[in-house]
């Protein structure tokens, strides 16, 4: 990106996810000569120096590193000059740039390797019966075609004083060429070119997966002149806050902000994955990046800037994702340290000392040598992880699922328990104000109204907005006149304020049995309210100095659909669940009734603190450790489901954190699984998601080792030559990529 863009905290306690501070900056740079992990730490010994640098992040299937630093001490530009010293052609990314900056993979091979592998095939006939033997010459052409490219890679890494396949495959086809074994050395040059083709094709599949994320940043908007009311087009990232902005039918929605005009149906499928056009009127939120499905242009008042828009918010965090380094992925990488050098060794050591019994046996065992050093070569298994991450993460964030990165999603395949918040979560949020009993002495029925309705008007909770919305049913507005004074939210019971000199009250049961005040509700009154929690009300009530108790209210929430059917396919998998939630008992028994859980399975009237210890103790009760430092383990992990605005210290204290539903878009940047809508099938659907890629990373990995180990018995025994060697591991190599493509949908395969 091209600015030092300043980001918010991220997140708590995993590396993943660490808060970037404010004075540092964020680039990301395209590197096109990344072309697998060896990279890696070639590029932090070049970056990590520099002064000013704090962090680098390196993707190798998207060739993109992410880079966090101090803009008063370096810049982008100083950064991708150091890494093009060494030839490896960066560029910065700028906003609204998109995947094609990567180079793309050809269509056909480039010429050389065409001729390199007509060559090879021609010098293969020299292997057949006849006088063709003098054929094997022409491969000496195939490699004079193939080597070049190779060989030019091979000595800059070694004058980074590093070792990389390229190397490998250089000294390979050097000893066969010294052997005159121009057949087997046309094979090697030509496999191992084509087999870079092929892989670059296969894992741009994932770049165009995830540049379908990029592409839904808006490019212009249709800012309405606030004098004339004329339209100007202009770039999307200039639309400011509080500006008016004309959206027709079919265009997209420039910025987040709120309908003022106009009535529609607006499609998210490509922020949330949601198919069915949402409808959208007056006061209802829109968001950046989806399209204006309906047949009427509607007015939007913006909220928000382009850049801090919650689909630009998307774009950098799975940009982020994809730079995250899962565990596994350093281990596979770490083994890769040990098993090649110990492979090349060994294969030095076959390549010289048999020569001393005779050339005969220095020849067959340099051979094998030569066999050794192809399988030294550890692509196959370095690129199995990074790609079936990356594969998966772009599955889940075109599904309106964003998951922090690979250490997460492979996270998500542990979860054993899950704890979900009650409103809005299992339920839809959206209450309704069922009744309202008053019965104060000295004022009517509309100055409750208007009391309660000015209480919770600054309010969060779906509650408050039952009880606007039922004030305004009653034709009750809200006193311009009336003044309120020192309003405050008391976590887990309801609000207070000063309203005319008065101190007043609203909440729940627990705020008016702390402040002694429940005694004050007629009888008739209390007979009310257990017939309201019997039918699983939220019940609250409003107190004003001087009139002590005035009203009794409940308000109820509807279940949502598919909460039942998810819970008990999760408990089908071996996953407990429990609901948390501050509301009543009976509340929470009749909620629970309706999804399945038994009485044990709920816990109700809860703090946010006590939600915070609860989750604490089922942590515990873990083997203990971080899940960043159980790559692959058996830990068991505690989940905790919320709306990510009122459950955050349970959401931080959870191994797992994932927000939805309508704080979505305020938990994106600190949850570590975000579902952009509220359908708990994606919460379900990111779990299988998660099982699906370690399964896929466990497969791939012992896939390659197993090819290594078979090819290495054959060479050890003399029963494979040189060109097999590297099919196999060419072999390999496409079929673990492709292997981690099918987590893919199938029309992105």
């Amino acid at each position: 990106m091209d600015s030092p863009s300043r980001r918010p905290s991220l997140k708590k306690s995993s590396s993943s996810s660490k808060s970037l501070k404010p004075e540092l900056a964020r680039s990301v740079l395209v590197c096109n000569g990344i072309c697998c992990a060896a990279e890696i730490p070639i590029i932090n010994r070049i970056l990590e120096p520099i002064k000013g640098v704090k962090k680098v992040r390196v993707n190798v299937p998207l060739k993109q590193i992410l880079v966090d630093y101090d803009a008063t001490q370096v810049s982008a530009k100083a950064m991708t000059k150091a890494l093009n010293v060494e030839n490896l052609a960066a560029t910065i990314k700028r906003d609204g740039d998109d995947e094609q900056m990567v180079s793309e993979p050809n269509t056909y091979p480039k010429p050389a390797v065409v001729l390199s592998g007509v060559c090879w095939l021609v010098s293969m006939l020299s292997l057949a019966e006849g006088n063709l033997t003098n054929l094997k010459w022409v491969g000496l052409a195939s490699v004079a075609f193939g080597l070049p490219a190779i060989a030019i890679k091979a000595i800059r890494t070694m004058a980074r004083y590093q070792f990389d396949t390229n190397c490998l495959m250089l000294f390979a086809a050097c000893g066969a060429v010294a052997l005159q074994e121009y057949t087997e050395a046309a094979a090697l040059v030509f496999l191992f070119a084509i087999s870079e083709w092929l892989e670059v094709r296969a894992t741009a599949r994932a770049r165009h997966a995830l540049s379908a994320i990029v592409h839904l940043r808006p490019e212009k908007a249709n800012l309405v002149h606030p004098q004339t009311r004329q339209l100007v087009v202009i770039p999307a990232s200039a639309v400011p806050v509080g500006a008016l902005v004309s959206v027709k039918t079919g265009d997209k929605i420039p910025c987040d902000g709120i309908v003022v005009e106009g009535t529609t149906t607006v499609d998210e499928s490509s922020l949330t994955g949601e198919a069915r056009p949402i409808r959208k009127g007056l006061h209802d939120v829109v968001s950046g990046g989806t399209v204006n499905s309906g047949m009427t242009q509607i007015m939007v008042r913006t909220t928000s800037t382009s850049e801090n828009s919650a689909v630009s918010r998307l774009i950098r965090l799975v940009e982020e994702a994809q730079a995250n380094r899962s565990d596994t992925e350093k281990l596979v990488d770490e083994f890769a340290k040990i098993y090649t050098p110990f492979v090349v060794l060994a294969a030095v050591l076959m390549c010289s000392v048999p020569w001393a019994f005779g050339q005969e046996t220095g020849r067959t065992w340099t051979e094998n040598g030569l066999i050794l050093i192809v399988v030294a070569c550890p692509c196959a298994m370095i690129i199995s992880t990074p790609v079936s991450y990356v594969a998966g993460l772009a599955a889940t964030a075109q599904n309106g699922i964003l998951i922090k990165g690979g250490a997460h999603l492979e996270a998500l395949s542990l979860v054993k328990h899950i704890c979900f918040d009650k409103t809005g979560t299992l339920t839809n949020g959206e209450f309704a104000l069922l009744s309202l009993e008053d019965f104060a002495k000295n004022m009517s029925r509309k100055e409750v109204f208007e009391h309660l309705a000015l209480m919770e008007e600054r309010a969060s909770h779906p509650v408050a907005q039952a009880i606007l919305t039922g004030a305004r049913n009653e034709k009750v507005s809200i006193p311009k006149d009336t003044e309120l004074e020192r309003h405050t939210i008391v976590a887990g019971e309801g609000v207070l304020g000063i309203i005319n000199g008065r101190e007043v009250h609203v909440g729940n049961e627990r705020m008016f049995g702390r402040i002694g005040l429940l005694k004050d509700v007629p009888e008739t009154v209390r007979a009310k309210v257990e017939s309201w929690k019997g039918l699983g009300g939220t019940i609250g009530y409003m107190s004003i100095e001087g009139e002590g108790i005035v009203c009794a209210y409940c308000a109820a929430d509807g279940v949502r659909a598919e909460s039942a059917s998810v819970l008990s396919r999760l408990r089908k998998c071996g996953i407990e669940v429990t609901m948390l939630t501050g509301d009543n008992r009976d509340a929470a028994l009749a909620v629970g009734a309706q999804v399945g859980l038994s009485e044990q399975e709920i816990q109700s009237k809860l703090l946010p603190e006590e939600k915070l210890a609860f989750i604490e103790s089922l942590s515990s009760g873990c083997t203990g450790g971080s899940i960043l430092s159980n790559p692959c383990g058996q830990r068991r992990l505690v989940m905790m489901c919320g709306d990510g605005v009122n459950d955050a210290p349970a959401l931080a204290a959870a191994d797992i954190g994932v927000a939805m539903g309508a704080g979505a878009a305020l938990a994106m940047e600190t949850a570590d699984v975000t579902l952009l809508d509220s359908n708990l099938e994606k919460l379900e659907y990111s779990i299988k998601m998660g099982h699906r890629v370690t399964r896929k990373i466990k497969e791939n990995v012992a896939f390659s080792l197993t090819v290594k180990f078979v090819v290495l018995g054959f060479a050890l025994a003399g029963l494979t030559h040189l060109w097999a060697a590297i099919a196999s591991d060419v072999g390999a190599m496409i079929l673990v990529t492709l292997n981690a493509m099918l987590l893919l949908p199938k029309r992105q395969r």
